[in-house]
């Protein structure tokens, strides 16, 4: 038969062999937590930045103009058949919604639309365009090396499609992402544009009271 003390010191090694296998969970689980934290740090640091483009009334504007104010921005183009006037319409309608949720957060955010063709998005055709969705919207585009320069710094993919119509027109396939930068234009958090105005104006209450 198996004496006291062998039994104990069975009892003990498998106590000390438990709380290695636990720690060594808690240590994967610590890693991998700063793993993420690690990930969402360099995706904060890597997403935004200065740029300076043209309003849809001809003034220059730059990230400074913003300062002290939340921007939720989306990129696309006035010639977009639907994807961008639909994600428009889900801006203005979280706008709406953010107003009644969170009127302190609604009257610090700006919404932008920043033009990825500005070919064809001067600023009168933006003032044009944009005076069909909420009026609060900023509109910018500038030269081809402006709109390059802003999508670089916030990771925009857009390029020109290679076929045209009759009319000479053509697609731009692009990002499309609603980015929320906080008042010193640094990035918080970015939605999809299939997301509902009532989400979406939830997660811009959660997020920018989180910043006050």
């Amino acid at each position: 038969m198996m004496s006291r003390n062998v039994k104990t010191s069975l009892i003990f090694a498998t106590l000390g062999m438990a709380a290695i296998v636990l720690l060594l969970l808690f240590e994967l689980r610590t890693a991998r937590t700063d793993a993420r934290q690690g990930a969402e740090t360099r995706l904060s640091a890597s997403i935004g930045g200065a740029f300076a483009l043209t309003d849809q009334n001809g003034i220059r504007r730059s990230q400074a103009d913003f300062a002290g104010r939340p921007m939720l921005i989306y990129f696309g183009f006035t010639y977009c058949p639907d994807v961008c006037p639909t994600a428009l319409d889900i801006m203005g309608g979280a706008l709406d919604a953010l107003q009644q949720r969170d009127a302190i957060a609604h009257e610090r955010l700006q919404p932008v639309f920043i033009s990825v063709d500005p070919a064809r998005d001067t600023p009168p055709v933006l003032r044009d365009y944009l005076a069909y969705f909420h009026p609060r919207l900023s509109g910018l585009t500038g030269s081809q090396a402006d709109i390059d320069a802003v999508k670089s710094a916030f990771k925009i993919y857009a390029a020109r499609g290679a076929a045209e119509d009759e009319n000479g027109n053509y697609n731009v396939n692009h990002s499309s992402f609603f980015y929320l930068m906080d008042e010193n234009n640094r990035y918080l958090a970015h939605f999809d544009h299939a997301i509902t105005p009532e989400i979406l104006a939830e997660k811009l209450a959660e997020k920018l009271s989180e910043e006050r």
